[in-house]
């Protein structure tokens, strides 16, 4: 079975977006920071040095960018939660992508930030190294998102086992978008009022696809990822005492293990209900098979 199928994901994708104009509200509400991202890249400060009689003599460009960018990353990591959680049905307001971010504002920081100066210096020191490190930790972001326990060294590990044998899939997909970038550019940004959901979704298909694989060819573990097992009623008990807490949102996994332990139960209620109609009619027809026995001995007397 083919676990990446880039056309038809990306036409799940466009579909999902599609339903009821969800693409509009996504659109809104990464709104403010996708307007701030836009503000820092295409404006970048330059700074021009004149000696006293009015000649240049030097230019330099203010690192304040990179600052408020890297100030940022908290609420990058927000928006691509934002997006796993709809893919997921959770049906998340527009505030839940900014009070991700501040909630979980140091883990996040940390993490993302330490991750992107791995990725450009990798990039600055080999060029195709840097984007092989790039795509190794393509789903750090949706990682911390689902289990913002980890680390960034266990983050970036647990991205790196994921996409193993799948870099060049997310690489034709990174530039599968090249287009609508570049409709995005001279529509001035107004473009990615749709390309934003688009694209996000599209990730989080890819994530949810290659978290399912690496847990079901035992290259991750479900605990990796957050997903808790499933406590019983009897064991509530023993759930509150160790603090433990289900998963808010169910994952694409715990919905077909749900799915399938249900599926069970029904088999096994059919069986049972199968069983009890057979005795049922096993002891009907023996008293009926009694009934006549006695009648044909009252005839013969």
């Amino acid at each position: 079975m083919e676990i990446l199928n880039r056309a038809a994901i990306k036409q799940q994708a466009r579909e999902f977006i599609g339903v009821d104009r969800r693409w509009l509200y996504m659109a809104l509400a990464c709104l403010p920071l996708t307007l701030i991202q836009g503000a820092i890249s295409g404006g970048v400060e330059v700074v021009q040095h004149f000696s006293e009689d009015g000649e240049m003599i030097s230019t330099s460009t203010s690192s304040s960018s990179s600052i408020i960018a890297w100030l940022l990353v908290p609420f990058t990591i927000g928006m691509a939660g934002y997006f796993l959680n709809h893919l997921r049905g959770g049906n998340p307001d527009w505030k839940s992508l900014y009070r991700e971010g501040l909630d979980n504002y140091g883990t996040y920081f940390k993490v993302g930030v330490v991750t992107e100066i791995f990725t450009v210096l990798w990039t600055l020191l080999f060029i195709i190294p840097g984007i092989i490190k790039g795509l190794e930790w393509f789903f750090v972001h949706q990682i911390i998102h689902d289990n913002p326990n980890l680390d960034g060294k266990q983050a970036r590990d647990l991205s790196k086992r994921m996409t193993d044998g799948f870099k060049g899939e997310l690489f034709v997909m990174e530039l599968s978008f090249i287009l609508w970038y570049l409709l995005v550019a001279v529509t001035f940004g107004i473009a990615n009022l749709y390309v934003a959901p688009y694209v996000g979704c599209t990730t989080a298909m890819y994530y949810e696809n290659l978290k399912h694989n690496a847990i079901m060819s035992g290259v991750a573990t479900p605990d990796e990822f957050g997903i808790l097992p499933i406590v019983p009623e009897e064991n509530a008990e023993y759930n509150a005492d160790t603090n433990a807490e289900p998963p808010v949102l169910y994952s694409y996994i715990e919905r077909d293990v749900e799915t399938n332990v249900e599926t069970v139960v029904e088999e096994q209620v059919v069986e049972e209900s199968t069983e009890d109609t057979v005795v049922e009619e096993t002891v009907e027809t023996e008293v009926v098979e009694e009934e006549k026995e006695t009648s044909e001995e009252e005839i013969s007397e």
